[in-house]
């Protein structure tokens, strides 16, 4: 029975109340940023330590113990990071870093300047890059490491706030299950109960790999750059923990730094240059390309160009801590619309779609299989003849 008119204006009418429902959600998330990124924040925290309590539970580890032993672990990770992180910032500031640097650029601005002056008709004597593009890199640059410094304590303050937010969080966990169950009907509660189970098993192993996987990164960044003579190598070690967590972008921008480092470092000397890079791309594409995806599984199914999009749009959104969270939201956004039938076609536009590519080519070579059999059955008879 086709839909009347009244049916289709209805059914309209709910896709763009819809549509501005989430343009109206997403509206919020900006606006009250300060309130629900951390939240936000230590709940991923806790799908991360979320396997570790499961097992301790598993263990028959007391409650309040097992409690007391991650929130020390969340502390001391914290605390060493902040420590490793200040000190590479500490390290850029200071006359032997990044102002011992500003000379060189300045001579391989220069040189580069020569090569390309011909080609815009400008005098290769009086020619600069920099200039010409009117980026002053070296106040840039300090300015942020010196804004970072000197934000530590609002950066102490909100880590302080989302260290209580997990507390209660992990001190919440062992009801979720129980409220469902009396929240919802019984069809309804067990529907949600195992989308939360696969919501937590999905993000809780996609972060506790990508957590692996960016530290084993920037170990092998350091002492690759301890190896080759590569200045900073603690920084790059640090910025290749830190920008593994932002999909596709961040590995090209550490990868990137790393090249034009040594280009500044160790040109005119090219050979050298290229050592360098063929190194760092070779890690990254190691680990990122093909460890990280073997590991993963199938258990992330989203389309890199989706992903790329939601790093767009949580970056807009929440900024760098938005590029951090925008994959494994977006894995729990695909969860909860493949678990609600007026949302399911969402979750299947924003999936990989190999699934669907395999059924869609076995659909076609088993309708090309029928086709000719429906053709020989009819030539059949002529043959026969």
């Amino acid at each position: 029975m086709n839909p009347g008119p009244q049916d289709t204006l209805k059914k309209q009418s709910r896709n763009i109340l819809a549509f501005f429902a989430v343009v109206l959600f997403l509206f919020i998330l900006k606006v009250c940023a300060d309130f629900i990124l951390p939240i936000a924040i230590a709940f991923f925290i806790f799908l991360l330590v979320s396997p570790l309590l499961s097992r301790m539970d598993r263990l028959r580890i007391p409650r309040l113990i097992s409690m007391i032993i991650v929130m020390l672990l969340v502390l001391v990770v914290f605390l060493v990071f902040v420590y490793i992180f200040f000190l590479m910032v500490n390290m850029l500031i200071q006359a032997d870093g990044i102002p011992a640097y500003a000379p060189r650029v300045q001579s391989f601005d220069r040189y580069i300047s020569a090569m390309i002056a011909p080609y815009l008709d400008e005098n290769p004597a009086t020619f600069s890059i920099l200039r010409f593009l009117n980026i002053d890199w070296y106040g840039i640059l300090m300015a942020s490491l010196t804004s970072i410094s000197g934000k530590f304590i609002s950066i102490l303050s909100d880590a302080l706030l989302v260290y209580v937010y997990l507390l209660f969080i992990i001190m919440e966990r062992k009801t979720i299950f129980p409220k469902l169950l009396e929240a919802f009907p019984r069809g309804k509660a067990q529907r949600a109960g195992q989308m939360v189970a696969r919501m937590n098993r999905q993000v809780s192993k996609y972060l506790l790999i990508k957590v692996v996987i960016s530290i084993a990164t920037g170990v092998m960044f350091y002492f690759a750059s301890l190896i080759s003579g590569l200045d900073f190598a603690l920084v790059w070690g640090v910025l290749a923990v830190i920008l593994n967590f932002i999909p596709t972008i961040g590995s090209i921008v550490c990868t990137a730094g790393t090249i034009i480092m040594a280009i500044i470092q160790f040109s005119p000397d090219w050979g050298y240059v290229i050592y360098i890079s063929v190194l760092m791309i070779s890690i990254e594409m190691v680990l990122g390309n093909i460890i990280d995806p073997r590991l993963q599984g199938v258990q992330l199914n989203i389309s890199p160009f989706v992903i790329l999009v939601s790093l767009a749009i949580w970056g807009y959104i929440w900024g760098i801590a938005g590029m951090f969270l925008s994959v494994p939201l977006t894995s729990i956004l695909q969860i909860i619309c493949a678990n609600i039938p007026s949302l399911k076609p969402v979750a299947i536009m924003v999936s990989e779609g190999r699934d669907y590519r395999r059924r869609f080519e076995k659909s076609k070579r088993r309708k090309r299989v029928q086709s000719i059999d429906e053709h020989d059955d009819i030539e059949m008879p002529e043959h026969q003849e």
